[in-house]
């Protein structure tokens, strides 16, 4: 179904379910991120609750540097009323001063170069190239945004994902990783259930000559795997998104997805985010626990980004 053949209300709560629900995984998940699954289960059981704590310190739904660096780009769509890359950069620099906690090492070469004059292309460039295998999950934690905006036309969608992750995150796994995963949620806007959404994602860019073909090798093995097992939840970028299609695929709430997602542990926080930007956009703003909603300070902000950005498409 065309996404301008759907009820508004519908869209726009899938909307914000996006990125409202980005946050919320990634406040779950923040207070046991480098905690195994064992370790998770010794302390809290199956954790559902929003706890606080962990290596961050972190408060009951206080979220991470994947929600603020999400909230920056929104925020840079609105105003330029698009990608703009520089912009993006900028916001990341002037946020990266405030000397914000769980930033990645990746992450952090990057913005220390940018924050100090460097041109961000130069800047990410150079840091892959002192390691080129380096391919993270810091671009795809923050992508969701793009979805949003860009989701009426794939070929654009895809660009601007692959543009996005470049700011900080060039290879080729991380900018077809954010492309894949923005596809999905574009799907989900447009009416697609979530094997629907998927599958066509994979086809999409199974269809382009410039794709990555590791990205939806794993994307596909997660998608058809229902064996928590075989995941590893560690900080490369393919392996959040394997267990974040996951839990989106084999669950059939938000609760369950996130929940599930978080309880991986590993890289717990962006784990959750990633799987809930897709959740939220498949089960919707009201589909969100209101017990996790009330800890987050930002929902609201986060709702309204969402709900504007995907006006303008």
């Amino acid at each position: 179904m065309d996404i301008e053949q759907r009820p508004a209300e519908i869209v726009l709560d899938q909307a914000a379910g996006s990125l409202v629900g980005l946050a919320v995984g990634d406040a779950l998940g923040g207070p046991v991120e480098g905690l195994t699954a064992a370790e998770i289960a010794g302390r809290y059981g199956f954790l559902m609750e929003m706890v606080g704590g962990g290596h961050l310190g972190l408060d009951p739904g206080e979220t991470t540097d994947d929600t603020a660096q999400t909230i920056a780009i929104a925020e840079s769509l609105l105003a330029r009323r698009g990608l703009d890359p520089a912009d993006i950069a900028d916001r990341f620099s002037l946020w990266y001063l405030l000397q914000p906690k769980g930033l990645g090492t990746h992450t952090t070469s990057v913005l220390d170069r940018m924050a100090g004059g460097e041109d961000w292309e130069i800047s990410s460039l150079k840091v892959q190239a002192q390691n080129p295998q380096s391919a993270g999950n810091g671009s795809l934690m923050r992508c969701a945004p793009v979805a949003l905006i860009d989701h009426a036309t794939h070929a654009v969608l895809i660009e601007n994902s692959r543009l996005s992750s470049r700011i900080t995150h060039p290879h080729a796994s991380c900018q077809w990783s954010c492309a894949f995963v923005n596809l999905i949620i574009a799907e989900l806007l447009s009416g697609s259930e979530i094997t629907h959404a998927v599958d066509s994602a994979l086809a999409i860019c199974g269809h382009r000559g410039d794709v990555y073909f590791p990205v939806l090798e794993r994307a596909r093995n997660a998608a058809l795997s229902a064996d928590a097992g075989v995941l590893n939840p560690g900080g490369h970028v393919l392996e959040t998104l394997e267990c974040a299609i996951w839990a989106l695929v084999h669950h059939d709430s938000f609760e369950q997805a996130v929940s599930s997602a978080v309880n991986l542990g590993g890289d717990a926080d962006t784990i959750g985010a990633v799987t809930g930007a897709l959740a939220g956009a498949a089960f919707g703003f009201e589909a969100i626990p209101e017990r996790w909603l009330i800890h987050i300070n930002n929902w609201q902000l986060l709702k309204d980004l969402a709900q504007e950005l995907v006006k303008i498409a």
